[in-house]
């Protein structure tokens, strides 16, 4: 794995922007339930097993030469909603240093298998609403490099021909885990087992509502 020569941390804003569009039309559909549903959440403290399966920007930065992350620009919480499902949102942004990497990773644990399908396929759907709006950049593909769960998605993000991060979603029983990364990137199966590997452990060993 080698950094990218250039990259574009807007491009990840786009993929949350797709998130959240992908969820809103869920929303618009079920106005009432769902507005009762977001209304009722409430931030909860992280707990230790709640970090290790938070892949953070230590973990990427092992892989970068030259770089010392900056504490000041993370960001860690989780959200419990009223079903007893819960959410573990982590983002590195450090936007006003272009060669710092940006960073996204996702927990969702659901109280159903049906209830993680369904997430689990949203984000999918975020991904490619987020991407349609970016000129020039591709979301391709490369389950051969790595597969995780019941399902799961790895892709390399490219501009002009050349690598600049990755997406990941995947899926087991109860539980979704997504990372985006931009600013260096993994094409090498070991390297994202490596990367990925004991955090997915940790995550399976977080309870289930």
């Amino acid at each position: 794995m080698s950094p990218p020569p250039e990259w574009k941390s807007r491009t990840v804003l786009y993929v949350i922007l797709g998130l959240f569009l992908s969820f809103g039309g869920v929303v618009v559909l079920i106005v009432g339930g769902g507005a009762f549903f977001l209304l009722t959440a409430k931030d909860v403290p992280v707990t230790t097993a709640d970090r290790e399966a938070v892949l953070d920007i230590t973990d990427v930065a092992l892989w970068i030469d030259d770089f010392s992350p900056v504490t000041s620009k993370e960001s860690l919480k989780k959200t419990k909603y009223i079903d007893k499902s819960y959410e573990i949102e982590y983002e590195y942004d450090d936007s006003l240093n272009d060669d710092a990497p940006y960073l996204m990773c996702s927990i969702t644990v659901e109280p159903s298998i049906s209830d993680a399908r369904f997430s689990y396929t949203a984000m999918k759907a975020g991904f490619s609403l987020g991407f349609s709006g970016e000129p020039g950049v591709k979301r391709v593909a490369r389950n051969d490099l790595f597969r995780w769960g019941d399902d799961s998605e790895f892709s390399l993000l490219k501009a002009s021909g050349l690598s600049f991060g990755n997406l990941f979603v995947g899926r087991k029983g109860k539980r979704v885990y997504m990372i985006t990364v931009s600013g260096v990137y993994f094409d090498e199966s070991a390297e994202i087992r490596d990367l990925l590997g004991e955090k997915l452990r940790a995550l399976e060993r977080l309870p289930a509502p």
